[in-house]
């Protein structure tokens, strides 16, 4: 696909794409189509994709070819910002290898499972499948970022520690990063940039408390050294929702910060969705006010994230014949609607 250079033309093509995204009633009727198969040929005609894992594939690699195209054109603070966007797949790839080395599985076994990257990103994803050890998973990977942090976590964390430990330092490397490209970015450009990057940043200090306390039971002192700064949550508010003795009081410490303010929330898969349904809004306001600016670029891809995260639940629920009126209630907050 050719996408045009300069920002006002880059812009209002973007305005095109997101009239054709699946939310609403489109992905409604979606939910409501009678098996997988159908899915595959209404999103990928004639790709051959006859599997979930397929068509999560392809939705993956669709956003992170669209996310490289984008920052090519864009070029400059702009576009480093932009391409670090597709490295939230990257780390998805590191994090598959690791839970792979956890369970014992060879590389091969663990291969179809990792998104296609482009040759030279960090973590390009058929390198990774060479990897036999931990070791040769940082070494298989170009010196940068995600190299430096799996490196750490290796180092920080014994081998027999649970995935959960590597997979959120993988997590809060790629905050930091995205911070780092965030400050090169100036003026306008940043205006509504920096409220998305910062929700996102929130929803995973959110949930590294969530399920470290409460689904994992692990104690504070292991999880405060995870702390992503960046978001309107500070070190010493994490510190306090380590202490929650629950997530209704979990949710009162995030109110305003990663959530709205509402009722006791028990659950914490629940607790996750209002954090997002905060970044759809963000993301459907950065869209709308930048409108011709960076800001509607950056909104944009975080629609088109939020688009590609529920068409994998779609995938998943018409593969295990979840009904459609349930199936569409998983799905990540509409954003037709978002103020």
């Amino acid at each position: 696909m050719k996408i045009a250079s300069d920002l006002d033309s880059l812009a209002a093509g973007l305005h095109g794409r997101r009239s054709r995204m699946a939310d609403g009633e489109r992905l409604r009727s979606l939910c409501s189509l009678p098996s997988h198969g159908a899915l595959a040929a209404a999103l990928f005609p004639g790709r051959g994709a006859a599997t979930p894992g397929q068509v999560q594939r392809l939705l993956a690699e669709s956003f992170i070819r669209e996310t490289y195209e984008l920052a090519f054109s864009l070029g400059g603070a702009r576009g480093r910002y932009v391409e670090w966007l597709a490295a939230r797949l990257q780390v998805e790839n590191l994090k598959v290898m690791v839970r792979a080395f956890s369970a014992g599985l060879t590389p091969e076994a663990a291969r179809p499972m990792l998104f296609g990257m482009p040759a030279g990103q960090e973590a390009y994803g058929p390198a990774l499948a060479k990897a036999r050890t931990p070791g040769q998973l940082a070494a298989a990977l170009p010196a940068g970022a995600l190299r430096s942090c799996l490196e750490r976590a290796y180092a920080a964390y014994p081998e027999n520690s649970r995935p959960f430990f590597y997979e959120a330092a993988l997590d809060q490397c790629y905050f930091g990063e995205l911070q780092v490209r965030l400050r090169g970015l100036r003026g306008a450009d940043r205006e509504y940039t920096d409220r998305l990057a910062r929700q996102e940043t929130a929803v995973f200090d959110l949930m590294l408390a969530a399920r470290g306390r409460f689904f994992y039971g692990l104690e504070k002192k292991a999880l405060l050294g995870l702390f992503a700064p960046g978001s309107n949550i500070t070190a010493l508010r994490f510190s306090d929702m380590l202490d929650a003795p629950g997530v209704a009081e979990l949710r009162a410490l995030a109110a305003g910060l990663a959530v709205q303010a509402g009722p006791p929330e028990p659950d914490p898969a629940a607790l996750e969705a209002l954090a997002w349904g905060r970044y759809a809004r963000l993301a459907a306001r950065a869209f709308r006010g930048s409108h011709m600016g960076f800001g509607a670029v950056a909104g944009y891809l975080a629609l088109r994230r939020l688009e590609a995260a529920n068409l994998i639940t779609v995938s998943e629920g018409l593969r295990l014949g979840v009904p459609v009126g349930e199936l569409y209630s998983r799905t990540l907050p509409r954003v037709e609607g978002a103020k």
